[in-house]
């Protein structure tokens, strides 16, 4: 009899252990759950109130170049580029040519001011050697939108080759020295489905 009791007691002492455990482990994994959700908060609220500050610190009055200038105005007189969507903050038009070619063109900026056009070629059996060809249409490019003096410049820099050349396996660009740019340049790329990058221009800073 006794030592039935004693079984018995020992058995509900076993089972209040155990419970006692399952509460403790469930009350831990709680607060760790409860943990994680704090820091997963505070991360996101760092991130918010880091691109506030970013966003507050851009005072268009610190821009060395005036950025309500820069509209799509100078591609309006172009009839040939008509077909084109403007995104004013990135300053840059997508032009959807007739013969089903693309140019993009960029140009604006806060303290550089770039412009560049690039002529996306579909289905091309242009390669990285093809010179003459490429060379052809990258004037295309800077006759419809640069100016005179800039088209005259690479014209006769293309002409006579000075440029210094860089080239890799998919992409070969050409470097040009003037003097009132920081940069000028025509890179040539091979990208994917057989399209070829012609993209030429400069940037002042």
């Amino acid at each position: 009899m006794k030592k039935g009791v004693l079984i018995t007691i020992i058995g509900i002492i076993i089972i209040g252990i155990a419970y006692f455990g399952i509460e403790m482990y469930d009350f831990a994994k709680g607060v760790k759950n409860d943990i994680k959700i704090t820091e997963t908060e505070n991360i996101k609220l760092a991130e918010s109130e880091s691109e506030s500050e970013s966003e507050s610190e851009f005072n268009e009055n610190d821009c060395t170049f005036d950025l309500n200038t820069q509209t799509d105005d100078f591609l309006k007189e172009i009839t040939e580029f008509s077909n084109y969507v403007w995104d004013n903050e990135k300053k840059k038009a997508t032009i959807k040519l007739k013969n089903g070619d693309t140019l993009i063109v960029t140009r604006g900026g806060c303290v550089h001011f770039s412009f560049y056009g690039n002529l996306i070629l579909n289905n091309s059996e242009l390669n990285l050697d093809d010179e003459s060809k490429i060379f052809k249409k990258a004037l295309w490019i800077t006759e419809k939108l640069f100016h005179k003096s800039d088209f005259d410049f690479i014209n006769e820099s293309l002409s006579n080759r000075r440029f210094e050349i860089e080239q890799s396996d998919n992409q070969k660009y050409y470097d040009f020295q003037i003097d009132r740019y920081c940069d000028m340049t025509l890179v040539i790329e091979k990208l994917n489905n057989n399209q070829i990058s012609i993209e030429i221009g400069y940037y002042m800073c």
